[in-house]
Parts: structure tokens; C-alpha cells; sequence
């Protein structure tokens, strides 16, 4: 089962504690983020994630962002620090694999259809260009896969592709998100799902808010 909402706390606090019994600026270049060393054992590594610049500082495990942007929520709070747990500094495949694909995958297949893939096709299947601009919100860029494709780069070293392919009156639109060959060695498979949803209903909720504007 995916981690229900009563244990994020306590998997952020394990994450927190587990990074901090390890070598923070090791983690900091492994996972294509910059380590800032602080007064009295003081330290913040900084990474990028869907285009924001973050900063996580210890020993208390706190986020920053820039002044005009929001708090970071707990649940993307726990997969950042998963990331920064996790990656080796494996470089990336450069291979574009399906969520089965990934060890692991397979078990999950049917949350990730309906937790990610499913409204994916649900609010951009219709108009699949819309795609395209509301990923601007998360720097995304188009990609030649598809009737449409959009590259989004999470972190430094997970790439996602969100790609879609018109309905006609004999088929329905469908859609896929691919990962990276190499997304197994920076984050477990229940986190390569919470990471696509996330990333998909970002880009749901900037296109309500164009629509309402």
C-alpha cells in the first residue's frame, strides 16, 4: 500500500534523521544539488525541483523557498528528501521506459493508471496543445513523442514525459508518462508515483486557473 496521510510526519522525521547520519554534501553532489556549509555544525543543501530552487537546512530539516512562492507540502516535503536520501549519481540512461518498466512497476500498475495516467488523459486528452503551455508552469519543454509530448525535469536527475495522442471517433485519446531507465536509482517505485500524480495535477490545477482567469 502507498503511504496514507497519518504517516507522512513520521516518514518525513525518518527521512530527516537518515540524512543526517550521512555525509550531507556526499548527498548534496550525488543528486545534482549544491551543498552550504553553516556556523555551529549549521548546513543547507540546495536543489532544483519542477523549476523551483529549494533549500533544505540542518540539523532541523526545514525547507526554504524564494519569497513569492509557497510552502512546499509534506508529501512532496518527504519525496524530496527520498531523492536526497536516495540518489548515487548513477547519470541517466537516457531511456525512456514505462512506469511497468521500472523494477517494481508492475505491482503498482493499476494505482499509477488511475492515480496518474487516467486524469492525465481525462483533462488534457480533448486538447492535448494544452498540455504544452501549462507545463511552462513546472518548465517543462515539448518533446517529439506522441500528438503531443512535454519533457519535465522533477529533479536534476529525474526527467519525466508526459505524453498524450489524440481520440478520433474510433479510438479514445490516450496518454503515458515515462521515466528514465535509470529513475529506480534515485527513487523507490511508490515515490515514482506520488512524483507523476503530483506532477499531473499541478499541471490540472493551473489549467482550472487559466480557465477561471
Amino acid at each position: 500500500m502507498l503511504p496514507k496521510q497519518e504517516n507522512y510526519q513520521a516518514a518525513r522525521q525518518m527521512a530527516v534523521a537518515g540524512l543526517l547520519k550521512s555525509n550531507l554534501q556526499e548527498r548534496a553532489a550525488q543528486c545534482g544539488g549544491w551543498y552550504e556549509p553553516g556556523p555551529r555544525d549549521e548546513a543547507r543543501i540546495g536543489v532544483r525541483y519542477l523549476g523551483r530552487e529549494l533549500y533544505l537546512s540542518f540539523p532541523g530539516g526545514t525547507f526554504e523557498t524564494g519569497n513569492e512562492e509557497g510552502p512546499i507540502p509534506l508529501r512532496e516535503e518527504i519525496l524530496i528528501l527520498h531523492y536526497l536520501g536516495k540518489g548515487g549519481g548513477t547519470p541517466l540512461a537516457e531511456r525512456w521506459v514505462s512506469f511497468s518498466e521500472i523494477p517494481g512497476g508492475t505491482f503498482y500498475h493499476s494505482v499509477f493508471r488511475m492515480r496518474c495516467q487516467s486524469p492525465l488523459i481525462k483533462f488534457f486528452g480533448e486538447e492535448p496543445e494544452n498540455l504544452l503551455s501549462m507545463a511552462e508552469e513546472v518548465q517543462g519543454e515539448p518533446l517529439k513523442f506522441g500528438d503531443v509530448g512535454v519533457k519535465i525535469q522533477a529533479f536534476p536527475f529525474v526527467p519525466l514525459a508526459l505524453v498524450l495522442w489524440r481520440g478520433d471517433a474510433e479510438f479514445p485519446a490516450e496518454g503515458s508518462i515515462l521515466f528514465d531507465a535509470s529513475v529506480s536509482e534515485y527513487l523507490p517505485v511508490e515515490d515514482a508515483v506520488i512524483l507523476a500524480e503530483t506532477v499531473v495535477w499541478k499541471l490540472i490545477k493551473a489549467k482550472s486557473k487559466e480557465h477561471r482567469a
